[in-house]
């Protein structure tokens, strides 16, 4: 008798991997009364994510370029940048305060979403942050930013 497969197993196998959410490229908090604590950005590999206090929120800039929008949002002395379609949908959570995480979709998640999901599901197809974790890393590490990686030299 073969043996029954999880359904965590079934996302891995099928491509989508462990934080496949059914294909949603954001998530939001759902109690009317409680607000998001941070904005968690998820790549679309699944191995790098970063968190964004909405504490420390400074405002959005949302643009339509035509086929694509951009969606900038700052926070402090950081921002992220989405782009994709239907952003507007992220906007409305954000002056709501419910964003909790948008997810960057791989061009078959994104193709995906399009063809099944509502006509106004947002499709997240780019995240950058800035200033990018390698460069916050690099910095802390206290290395310059050069070919050679050599770490700096402190004056005594």
């Amino acid at each position: 008798m073969p043996e029954p497969k999880s359904k965590f197993l079934d996302k891995i196998l099928d491509g989508k991997g462990p934080s496949a959410d059914d294909g949603k490229s954001f998530t939001s908090e759902r109690q009317h009364t409680a607000q998001a604590f941070n904005l968690h950005v998820e790549r679309k590999d699944g191995r790098r994510a970063e968190g964004f206090a909405w504490s420390h929120y400074a405002g959005y800039q949302w643009t339509d370029e035509g086929n694509q929008e951009k969606l900038v949002v700052m926070f402090g002395m950081r921002a992220v940048e989405i782009e994709g379609r239907n952003l507007g949908v992220l906007v409305n959570e954000i002056r709501d305060g419910q964003l909790n995480s948008i997810r960057e979709l791989s061009s078959r998640q994104a193709e995906s979403v399009q063809q099944t999901g509502s006509p106004m599901e947002p499709v997240i197809t780019s995240v950058k942050t800035f200033p990018d974790f390698e460069q916050m890393l690099n910095d802390m590490k206290g290395e310059e930013d050069h070919e050679d990686r050599h770490t700096r030299r402190f004056e005594r």
